[in-house]
């Protein structure tokens, strides 16, 4: 029988080595920074600071995998090719996130790389496939901090393709035989968020459904806010050309 979960990161797959890629609006002028960090327990910390008084509100700071532990459940680095994990028996991905903040997050995927690389060594324009969600701040009623597990469910179907910040129409289908990168983002969505950011990461895995499950169970991903106003202006100021 087919497995129902693979765990790209978090259970029995770290998070580090290698280090994720760092890729914030400072290659634009801006003063954005974004970490992934250990935590005990195999989780991580995605965090740290978005700033929009830079760039007239606008803003953006994001971590992505390496490519070369693709493929694998180990983040054993290929030291000469890149990899990718064949999720094309599940459904979609399920994240598992401990505390947030309220703030608006955007999981990412690339099914391509370019081929070649800037003169500066940042990597070209590429198409990305990406979803919103929110989590909470893991409070209880006193303002005490409450531990706890939200599962983020996200069909395929729910990523839609951008390239430089835009939508994408034509971009065909997610290739979900061929993933190459994971990778979380913070963005400014505009001027409607920024400062401080911090969302503990439990795991990311592909995941199938099966009939017996109740939909309602796995659809646990918070209302967001339509892209919209963001879009045009990240188009201008993304990280690659």
């Amino acid at each position: 029988m087919p497995t129902s979960t693979l765990f790209l990161f978090g259970s029995s797959t770290p998070w580090l080595p290698p280090p994720w890629i760092t890729t914030d609006d400072r290659v634009r002028g801006g003063a954005s920074q974004s970490y992934l960090s250990t935590l005990p327990d195999n989780c991580a910390l995605f965090h740290g600071h978005l700033d929009t008084s830079t760039l007239g509100g606008a803003g953006f700071a994001s971590q992505f995998s390496d490519p070369k532990v693709a493929g694998n459940t180990t983040s054993t680095v290929h030291d000469d090719e890149d990899g990718s994990w064949d999720l094309s028996s599940f459904d979609g991905i399920e994240l598992e996130v401990g505390n947030g903040d309220e703030k608006i997050y955007t999981l990412m995927l690339k099914d391509e790389l370019p081929a070649e690389k800037r003169e500066d060594g940042r990597e070209k324009a590429g198409l990305n496939w990406e979803t919103d969600f929110r989590v909470g701040k893991g409070q209880n009623d006193e303002g005490e901090k409450k531990e706890g597990v939200t599962k983020v469910w996200v069909p395929w179907g729910d990523f839609r393709a951008t390239y430089r910040g835009k939508e994408k129409e034509d971009a065909g289908s997610l290739k979900t035989g061929e993933v190459r990168r994971i990778g979380f983002m913070m963005r400014s969505h505009f001027g409607r968020q920024d400062g401080d950011f911090s969302l503990e990461l439990k795991s990311v895995c592909g995941k199938k459904v099966h009939r017996t499950e109740s939909m309602s169970e796995l659809n646990q991903k918070p209302a967001v806010v339509e892209a919209s106003g963001w879009l045009g202006w990240i188009s201008g100021l993304c990280t690659v050309s």
